[in-house]
């Protein structure tokens, strides 16, 4: 069997969502809340090889697995999530914000019983007036870990583990400058762009960040220079904010 992409359109996209939000509704009827569309579609910024991502809102204790799968040629994604745990996950700051806080806040609504979506944006404004701390706090650690595993593959001679651990520094690291930015991911491909756009990050951040990642030709001993340097300037933006990732104790 030959697995192919096809190329589709905006509309085609669109399309598609509207066939499956009726099946969707066919099929689970009352217990459905809302029908949107996210991801690149949503903000027509889907291109010819884009997946369709969805989520579906159900009532509290309604439990429907999430689909993946491939359709003539389409990436359909169709997340279910109950009400509660919806609403939650849009309220809070966590180390992934960066990357979930679209989906909360640009969709394209095909279906919405009695009104629902108000209360998803009400969620989201308390999310935007939360705190970040402690999810800088838990991207910090995470990147200081992932220091610890390039200077291990740097010891022990693993260049193909430099490299790929040098790319994870580089990510944990552009998380941290969204968090500290208090900007989110619009769209998975413009991942760098916004990060690089920033108003607040290391000077030479994006030369860093290149060289970690090995988005232009370096050396291993480069590849570790730049990221250890990285992951200085990035922690020096994080103590300023008054976080400390360090204890004198161990806590239990």
């Amino acid at each position: 069997m030959t697995v192919e992409l096809r190329k589709l359109t905006h509309k085609d996209r669109l399309n598609i969502g509207q066939q499956i939000s009726k099946r969707v509704l066919n099929k689970y009827g009352d217990a459905v809340l809302t029908v949107f569309i996210c991801g690149s579609t949503a903000k027509q910024l889907d291109r010819p090889y884009s997946d369709l991502e969805m989520i579906v809102a159900v009532r509290d204790g309604v439990e429907i697995p999430m689909k993946y799968y491939l359709c003539n040629g389409l990436v359909v994604e169709i997340d279910y999530l109950q009400e509660s745990n919806f609403l939650r996950g849009a309220r809070r700051v966590t180390q992934n914000w960066p990357n979930e806080g679209d989906q909360y806040r640009n969709r394209l609504v095909i279906f919405e019983r009695e009104g629902w979506m108000r209360r998803l944006d009400e969620a989201v404004r308390e999310s935007d007036g939360a705190d970040f701390t402690e999810a800088i706090r838990w991207a910090s650690i995470s990147v200081t870990e992932s220091m610890g595993v390039l200077r291990n593959a740097h010891l022990t001679g693993d260049m193909i583990g430099v490299r790929a651990r040098g790319r994870i520094v580089a990510g944990e690291g552009a998380i941290i400058v969204f968090l500290l930015n208090r900007r989110y991911v619009t769209t998975t491909s413009w991942f760098w762009k916004q990060a690089f756009e920033c108003p607040w990050k290391p000077n030479d951040f994006e030369e860093l960040v290149k060289k970690s990642a090995s988005f232009t030709p370096a050396s291993p001993d480069e590849i570790v220079k730049a990221a250890e340097q990285l992951h200085a300037e990035i922690m020096e933006m994080v103590e300023s904010r008054g976080i400390s990732i360090e204890s004198d104790e161990l806590i239990v």
